[in-house]
């Protein structure tokens, strides 16, 4: 198959490396710079005794882009329109987009910047550490969800086929809403307060002192969730297996508070914040990491 990525972060780069190892695969970057040095060199996957490097295509022409059969939007979820629009008189009309991205609306976001595109939700609990000059380092094996797709091919299923053949985890879901709002729970009850702390996520579960913020943010998101029409199922659980999966992973907005980058706060808390709203509902502690996160972004 023939594969686009869109991003060149940690998350893009590293399913970007799994695929390539089968398919033709194509890593759009927004730097020339780095565009130039995985084309030269490869995305390098270190892992703990040994740096392996993978082979790739990437540019930042997007034209690149006019004969692939899939796309991967790997970008920051405030980056959705930016990075898609420039692509919308590119990709071929059978071209299936499928959003892997934090936070929910991503996919509604893509669908007005490419109007004529086949795009579908999707989710993944892939974790990873940017170490930029196009290395990354995988923390775990995830799984990649894609919501049911309909029409020609290729379809969610043959992008699920595509993944499992290069060895990567995936699958196709029918009700991925509820998928996308269990990953939102996951990520509002852990990236701020690890990122807040400087810590790791497994310290989210751990730590007496956080872990008790940790309960009352995945209650309140799960809250949310169940004014908005989805059962979360038991949410706690689920944070705590991620985290545990995750033990390791300083998350992307600690990483991106680190490198004084924007974070996804916005589509990840203040998501939650915005539909509490419209509901009724209080959510002070989410509300609260939202503000404290948004004024470290500020900080000098």
């Amino acid at each position: 198959m023939k594969v686009g990525i869109v991003g060149a972060g940690a998350i893009g780069l590293t399913l970007g490396a799994g695929l390539a190892s089968v398919h033709d695969v194509v890593v759009l970057a927004r730097r020339t710079a780095v565009a130039g040095l995985l084309e030269r060199d490869g995305i390098a996957l270190v892992g703990d005794r040994a740096t392996r490097y993978v082979p790739v295509r990437a540019t930042t022409d997007r034209r690149a882009f006019a004969d692939r059969d899939a796309v991967i939007v790997a970008v920051k979820s405030y980056s959705t329109a930016d990075a898609l629009a420039p692509l919308r008189d590119v990709l071929p009309r059978h071209a299936l987009v499928a959003s892997v991205q934090n936070g929910i609306g991503n996919a509604e976001i893509a669908r007005i910047a490419m109007p004529d595109a086949r795009v579908v939700a999707g989710s993944t609990t892939q974790g990873a550490i940017g170490l930029g000059d196009g290395r990354v380092r995988p923390v775990n094996r995830g799984t990649t969800v894609f919501a049911r797709s309909d029409g020609a091919a290729p379809t969610s299923d043959d992008l699920a086929a595509a993944f499992a053949a290069a060895g990567l985890d995936a699958r196709v879901a029918g009700d991925v809403e509820a998928l996308l709002w269990g990953k939102l729970i996951v990520n509002a009850a852990i990236n701020p307060i690890c990122a807040l702390t400087g810590r790791t996520n497994g310290d989210a579960v751990t730590d007496p002192e956080l872990t008790p913020l940790a309960r009352a943010l995945a209650a309140e998101a799960a809250q949310v969730a169940r004014s908005e029409g989805v059962e979360p199922g038991d949410a706690w659980e689920a944070v705590e297996a991620a985290a545990t999966a995750t033990a390791a992973n300083r998350n992307s907005m600690l990483q991106d508070l680190d490198a004084g980058r924007p974070t996804e706060i916005d589509a990840i808390s203040g998501a939650i914040v915005r539909r509490a709203r419209t509901h009724g509902i209080a959510v002070p502690l989410t509300e609260t990491v939202l503000r404290l996160v948004r004024a470290r972004e500020r900080r000098p």
